[in-house]
């Protein structure tokens, strides 16, 4: 199968948190993610356009025991209600080298799926 979409996605289970406006971290979960961004599962409706602090549990690819958690910046891109959850696409932003060639190493291995 051939991946059409411009920055190719893996399916994860990650946990993540969104620091929202009034102090509150909205912990949610990852389902896909991306070079760019990420999919992700919430209890509560994000407001599109805006962007939010946040934080990703991303596995050692090498031990996925070893756990990175990841600060960055999100810009929610598109929200859609499902199955009584908000799914949120999120533009990522903000990040270091370091954690963005983490996102590419995981990243890359959908690739190999694809080829």
């Amino acid at each position: 199968m051939v991946e059409l979409r411009r920055a190719p996605r893996i399916n994860v289970t990650w946990r993540c948190g969104i620091k929202l406006s009034d102090g509150r971290l909205l912990m949610c979960r990852a389902i896909n993610i991306s070079a760019e961004g990420i999919l992700l599962i919430s209890e509560e409706n994000l407001i599109p356009s805006r962007s939010y602090p946040m934080m990703v549990e991303i596995p050692s690819i090498k031990d996925p025991k070893e756990i990175f958690r990841v600060s960055c910046k999100g810009n929610v891109r598109h929200v859609v209600l499902s199955e009584g959850n908000y799914r949120a696409g999120i533009h990522l932003s903000d990040m270091s080298d370091v954690h963005k060639e983490l996102v590419n190493a995981w990243v890359s291995m959908a690739d190999k799926k694809f080829s």
